[in-house]
């Protein structure tokens, strides 16, 4: 039987709590460790969504890579948020846990799986903790690498549509050729466009964009694609889920992990006509 702390034990093997950035909120959020669990639901976020979603398929724990808590609360009120998800994930017994920049720094996180999906060649993290650097399971936060082949920002730009499904992307800067050494951060990425730029990146991919970040980097030559936050992170939910249920088969237990299908980026774009 496979309980709360088994998943726990899983994932700090995987990302270890440790690597969690001092401000952050990791692991058991709400819950009893020794529940039993037979079904789990990997979500991004913490949200009615997923909570309802987790109740639909009648999972007992649900493993989001964003905390629901980040501050200590002063009440709980079921009819505010976030003391709403709290007592409905109490009233149904499914409990939340949480990997968020432990798994962004670790070796098939968020940024590593970005990596792989774009091809990267000997790619290296932007930034690291020197305190794990040297740890076989740490990998750093970002990455920057070569592609392939240089391309066009045209042709990145299309490999990135289809790659996230998604016909609207932010670009900021024109290349002054084509486009060979690319760093990326996946999330909220702007606080290392200047690490981007000291590597040689070419173009840096990463969401939530601010406009002094695209005007640091348009003075810099550096070209910004901003993907989202939405669409940078999802991608890290189909290994991890087939991660948890690996651990649950090697050990012969009976154990169904879920991905959801219920997110969608909180964005979305309104096209004016005439």
């Amino acid at each position: 039987m496979v309980r709360v702390e088994d998943l726990l034990t899983w994932l700090d093997a995987h990302a270890p709590f440790r690597y969690a950035e001092s401000w952050d909120r990791c692991g058991l959020q709400v819950g009893d460790p020794h529940m039993p669990v037979r079904r789990v639901l990997v979500a991004l976020d913490p949200s009615s969504g997923t909570f309802f979603e987790a109740q639909q398929h009648e999972c007992q724990c649900l493993v989001t890579h964003h905390p629901l808590l980040f501050q200590p609360l002063t009440q709980v009120r079921p009819d505010q948020y976030p003391g709403n998800l709290l007592a409905r994930a109490i009233r149904n017994e499914i409990a939340l846990v949480v990997a968020h920049t432990n798994l962004d720094v670790s070796r098939e996180g968020t940024n590593d799986q970005l990596a792989k999906l774009l091809e990267l060649r000997d790619p290296d993290p932007l930034q690291v903790n020197p305190r794990w650097e040297g740890e076989a399971q740490y990998l750093g936060m970002g990455q920057v690498g070569n592609l392939c082949r240089a391309v066009s920002l045209d042709e990145l730009v299309d490999r990135l549509r289809k790659l996230f499904g998604s016909a609207d992307l932010r670009v900021v800067g024109t290349p002054a050729g084509k486009i060979h050494r690319v760093a990326l951060c996946t999330g909220s990425g702007g606080n290392l466009v200047d690490l981007a730029v000291s590597r040689g990146a070419h173009c840096y991919i990463t969401g939530d964009l601010k406009y002094h970040e695209a005007q640091k980097a348009i003075e810099a030559g550096l070209v910004l694609v901003d993907v989202g936050h939405f669409a940078s992170e999802r991608i890290v939910l189909e290994p991890l889920a087939k991660y948890l249920e690996s651990q649950a088969k090697t050990r012969k237990l009976e154990l169904e992990v879920l991905e959801s299908g219920l997110e969608r980026d909180p964005f979305t774009t309104h096209r004016g006509f005439g």
